[in-house]
């Protein structure tokens, strides 16, 4: 569910396998049988929940809660691990966001009513699924025609459909960098030997334009800089083009920043400013500025980025998944305060089942 002028990157290919697995699960769940009846079905009128053959009673909300905190727990160890990994390719509102923008990419030529038929659909049909987990699947599709469904059914069903139709459909990225809680948390849960998208500043800076052909910074035999003189020409960077806009840059940057050198094209970077980079973003964030909270990790900056740097002949990665100490080129601690707390807690909730169980 990519662009199809979009290379099949690592992203583009993790990205699509766990939509179309996602999507199965959601869809499918609420049709599978288990002993008789509906594997997972949340029963609010009898309180029970049928969980694959186990029942779970008002009295069991313990165990509620104590999976809830284990998926809490294993959530901030993954995000520890990997980064943004769920925001990316597993929550809902990006999963739902990329099929709606896949499908308005095959219905760009359609008329807009029919684009939106189209999303009505799929925004209808997603809310009959959800209403599955908590109302016999099949009992419901077959009272759909003749039309037999309860008030309740009814509003939830089109609440759910509209809620998906407007969030997937407009609001997108919109969700993750304004309403979503996770994401002013989640740097919390990363540090420096986290996983994320980031800007190899070392390679890139300082940044320009130059014609094609001229050779990357491997190629020219220039050295890498250090980290330090990376984060200020980038720093420098970002300030003149956010300060100096409409203006002359060079004005904006000695006010905000101090001059900037003049570099010849052998003492370029990698990193053309081409921006297509934010061009490609959804939420359209430059991470050459640094980390973002609203970056969902989706990868569609790194894509562009390395179409790019094919187009000028340089090597990929000037944009890519790891570590800033990995990007800075440090050694990367394998124990830290956040992985451990983080396994600790995860470690706990298991140990507290085992108890129980026990």
């Amino acid at each position: 569910m990519d662009d199809p002028a979009t290379p099949r990157s690592r992203y583009t290919r993790l990205r699509r396998c766990s939509l179309w697995l996602l999507f199965a699960a959601f869809y499918l769940l609420p049709w599978l049988r288990w002993n008789g009846r509906q594997a997972l079905r949340f029963d609010l009128p009898a309180r029970r929940l049928d969980l694959f053959g186990w029942t779970l009673w008002p009295h069991d909300l313990g165990w509620l809660l104590l999976t809830l905190f284990a998926a809490t727990a294993a959530l901030a160890l993954a995000t520890t691990l990997g980064g943004r990994v769920w925001c990316g390719f597993a929550c809902p509102q990006s999963v739902w966001s990329h099929a709606f923008a896949w499908l308005e990419r095959r219905c760009a030529a359609w008329p807009a009513t029919a684009r939106h038929a189209v999303w009505a659909a799929l925004a209808l049909w997603t809310g009959i699924g959800f209403v599955g987990y908590f109302a016999p699947i099949a009992d419901l599709v077959a009272r759909l025609h003749p039309f037999a469904w309860s008030g309740g059914e009814t509003f939830w069903v089109l609440f759910y459909a509209l809620a998906t139709w407007g969030n997937a459909g407009f609001l997108r990225s919109q969700v993750c960098r304004y309403l979503c809680p996770y994401a002013r948390l989640q740097p919390l849960l990363c540090d420096r030997d986290t996983p994320l998208i980031g800007y190899d500043a070392m390679r890139g800076e300082p940044r320009g334009a130059r014609a094609c052909g001229q050779g990357s910074v491997a190629q020219r035999g220039r050295r890498l800089l250090d980290a330090g003189t990376a984060r200020d020409y980038a720093l420098r960077a970002s300030i003149a083009r956010r300060a100096g806009q409409g203006g002359d840059r060079r004005e904006a940057l000695a006010a905000y920043a101090g001059t900037l050198p003049t570099f010849t094209d052998t003492q370029l970077g990698d990193c053309v400013d081409c921006g297509a980079c934010v061009d490609a973003c959804p939420a359209r964030i430059d991470l050459r500025d640094g980390p973002h909270h609203a970056c969902t990790a989706c990868g569609a900056c790194v894509n562009a980025c390395d179409r790019s740097m094919d187009r000028h002949g340089f090597a990929h990665g000037l944009l890519r998944w790891a570590a800033a100490t990995a990007i800075e080129r440090q050694p990367r601690r394998r124990l830290r305060p956040r992985l451990l707390a983080a396994a600790a807690l995860l470690l706990a909730a298991l140990l507290a089942a085992l108890l129980a169980t026990g």
